[in-house]
């Protein structure tokens, strides 16, 4: 079996899209269609917010688009410049439990260290006992004396008094 990151390209949209529904079904998260496709399409549009793959598997000749990973570009003073937030790592579950994932992780590291990355984070359900052990094996620490928090930031007008 061979696996490779294979970039989307914008005629892709739909398949990435789909994939992303199943992960918001696998995850109990609201679906936001409308948005979702704009971000997809502004990330792809837009190569310095972060980067996308599929996850292609080949086997017996046959390449089968099992996954998808999504990767946005932060800045931290804290790690000393960009950093790399996995918002979105999805196998179908007929993939998972393969060793995929564990060959990814060092092409995931090797493409996001030519890119300039210094670190990379993510967020993972605290219920999910097997991804948070995944990781973990994986390097990835967890920082127990943080805790994410998330505000949505509503997209409307408002007056601002700033002085310069």
């Amino acid at each position: 079996m061979n696996i490779s990151l294979v970039a989307p390209s914008l005629s892709s949209t739909d398949v990435l899209l789909k994939l992303v529904e199943e992960l918001f079904e696998y995850e109990v998260l609201p679906q936001k269609f409308e948005q979702t496709s704009q971000a997809i399409h502004q990330l792809l549009s837009n190569p310095e917010l972060g980067q996308a793959w599929f996850i292609e598997v080949e086997q017996e000749g046959e390449k089968i688009i099992a996954g998808h990973i999504v990767i946005s570009y932060s800045f931290s003073v804290e790690h000393g410049g960009r950093i790399g937030l996995i918002d979105q790592f999805y196998l179908k579950p007929e993939w998972r439990q393969q060793g995929i994932g564990t060959e990814l992780i060092p092409q995931i590291e090797q493409h996001m260290g030519e890119a300039g990355v210094h670190a990379l984070s993510l967020e993972v359900n605290i219920g999910n006992a097997g991804a948070r052990n995944f990781y973990e094996k994986h390097g990835f620490i967890p920082r127990r004396q943080f805790c994410l928090m998330t505000k949505v930031i509503k997209q409307e007008k408002v007056t601002l008094n700033i002085a310069s």
